[in-house]
Formats: structure tokens, C-alpha cells, sequence
């Protein structure tokens, strides 16, 4: 048994040694500034501006994630319904997918909440504070961007892409609507039984 493991060690070391990946540097990509973009203007913006800006982003993620899920719905349910063992199988596989990204979830999440709580933050800050000078607003928004691009330059680091980061924090609101709506609506369901 500890032959086996010596073996594997020895072959993991052999493929790192052999095999090199040249990624291109993620933090002049196009998508990297596109985040920053974003987030200075989520950063600036009124709250309206800010609730504007995030519909924007549920319209985006819905014109690109809804037919995909209504693709992917129809196609799950036809191979469980002509096979149903595979139904038992294909969530196995996908769960055992789902593990492997787990780890790189935390940080994916934690930037994410930076993107969104952190503009909210300074939004409720000037409707506390009326009369802000304009120099403070713009030192808040220089901060604040400095410390994204220093988070997503973390991300970098650990594997992630530019491209696919830009995307996972863009389509955050759609999530979490999707995650909302099918409890409001058995609530409503089931408040409608009782009534009658």
C-alpha cells in the first residue's frame, strides 16, 4: 500500500516537473478592467443608479443562463426519462464535479460580496451623511476599486481566469434570484390554499 502511494507522488512530481502551463498575466485583461469599471460606477452611483446597474446585470445573466437551463432541463429530462438509471448516475457525476470547485468558491464568494456590500455600504453612508464633499465620495471610490483589483489579483493567483471570474460576480444577482423565487412562490401557494 505504501508503494502505491510513493508511485503516485513520485508521477505527481514527474507531471509538474515535466508539463508547464503558460497562462497570459489576468490582470491586463480586458475583463479585469471591465470589473473594475463596473464597480467604480456601482461605487459612485445612487442607490437607484446601483439598483439600475444590478437589473442590468439579472437582464444579462438571464438572456444567457435561461435558454441554457431550458436546454439543459429538457435534454436531463429525456435521458432520465428513456433511462432512469442514468438519472442516479448523471447526479453523481455532476456531484463529484461540484466538489472540486468547492474550494475555490469561498474566495469567488468573498469577492463577490466585496463587489456588491461594499458599494451598498457607501451608498447608505452618504444618505447618512448629506452634505459629503465630492473629494471624500472619490477617495472612497479610488479605496474601494484598489482593494477589488488587490482581491482579484488573489484570485489570479489561485487559479482563477478573468474571463470566467468577470462572469461568476456579473451573474451573483440572477443566482440569488433564482435562489429567492421558488420559496416566494410555494409561500403564495400555500397562502391561497388556506384562504379558501
Amino acid at each position: 500500500m505504501k508503494n502505491l502511494f510513493e508511485e503516485s507522488d513520485f508521477l505527481k512530481t514527474t507531471i509538474r516537473k515535466n508539463v508547464t502551463i503558460e497562462r497570459k498575466p489576468q490582470v491586463n485583461t480586458i475583463w479585469h478592467w471591465v470589473l473594475l469599471i463596473l464597480f467604480g460606477l456601482l461605487a459612485y452611483g445612487s442607490m437607484t443608479q446601483q439598483l439600475l446597474l444590478i437589473a442590468l446585470f439579472v437582464v444579462i445573466a438571464a438572456i444567457v443562463k435561461g435558454p441554457l437551463m431550458l436546454l439543459w432541463g429538457a435534454i436531463y429530462s429525456a435521458l432520465i426519462a428513456f433511462f432512469p438509471p442514468l438519472g442516479l448516475l448523471l447526479s453523481i457525476v455532476f456531484f463529484l464535479i461540484n466538489l472540486g470547485t468547492v474550494a475555490k468558491s469561498w474566495r469567488i464568494s468573498l469577492t463577490s460580496a466585496y463587489f456588491y456590500l461594499v458599494p451598498l455600504i457607501g451608498s447608505i453612508l452618504r444618505a447618512v451623511i448629506k452634505n459629503e464633499p465630492t473629494y471624500a465620495v472619490l477617495v472612497f471610490v479610488a479605496v474601494s476599486v484598489l482593494g477589488l483589483h488587490f482581491l482579484l489579483h488573489w484570485l489570479y493567483k489561485n487559479n482563477s481566469l478573468s474571463r470566467s471570474l468577470t462572469w461568476s460576480i456579473i451573474s451573483v444577482p440572477y443566482a440569488i434570484m433564482i435562489m429567492l423565487l421558488p420559496t416566494r412562490f410555494h409561500r403564495l401557494k400555500s397562502t391561497k390554499k388556506l384562504k379558501f
